[in-house]
């Protein structure tokens, strides 16, 4: 892992800060001061199975229910990218103790989510098939200096501002890629607990 501008990456958290926590044990999240769990896993597979639905034009689908009917209301996706996506929502299910989970498929090219944000929400995974993954402020704080990039693949889990009393949420951003030609393909699963659609 490298900073947002660099080319490469490295296959260690060191030198993140203490708040981004490397792990593949998901119920790290629980920490209070953990405000993002990483799990690095690699993306070759997933950007080939992800590679018929990069042809199409900018989309965001949604599915909401148990995860396998989360996933069948997304549609018709390549059998590799629905089993992730399955495995996904079960587990984050599971951590959060939810029988339902809300997705959102997503394939961009513009700066939607640009600005440093916490999400209205209690957790948030967030995935990046294809293309640049999420950007972290390093100190937590609304400064875009130094931004940390995942890589695609990885998976992050991001506390949102009702996670729970003495809980920061993690600010962070989509990296900016309009006019560049980039395209981005993610995944981001909630609870259905909080929708910020329903929001007042």
């Amino acid at each position: 892992m490298l900073l947002a501008s660099a080319p490469a990456r490295e296959t260690s958290a060191q030198g993140w800060p203490d708040h981004i926590r490397f792990a593949d044990d998901w119920t790290a999240i629980r920490d209070s001061g953990v405000s993002v769990i990483v799990e690095e896993r690699p993306a070759a597979q997933l950007e080939l199975a992800a590679k018929p639905l990069l042809m199409l034009d900018p989309f965001m689908w949604r599915g909401r229910g148990a995860p396998h009917e989360a996933v069948a209301a997304l549609g018709d996706l390549p059998d590799a990218l629905a089993r992730d996506i399955g495995q996904l929502a079960t587990l984050f299910a599971e951590l959060m103790k939810c029988g339902e989970v809300r997705l959102r498929l997503e394939l961009v090219d513009n700066d939607s989510c640009r600005k440093l944000h916490a999400d209205y929400t209690d957790l948030r995974l967030i995935t990046t098939y294809v293309g640049r993954g999420t950007q972290f402020a390093p100190s937590n704080q609304a400064d875009t200096d130094n931004l940390l990039n995942i890589g695609p693949g990885d998976i992050a889990l991001v506390k949102g501002w009702m996670f729970a009393e003495g809980h920061e949420p993690c600010l962070h951003r989509s990296p900016p890629i309009a006019g560049t030609g980039e395209r981005r393909f993610l995944l981001a699963i909630d609870t259905p607990r909080i929708d910020p659609e329903n929001r007042r």
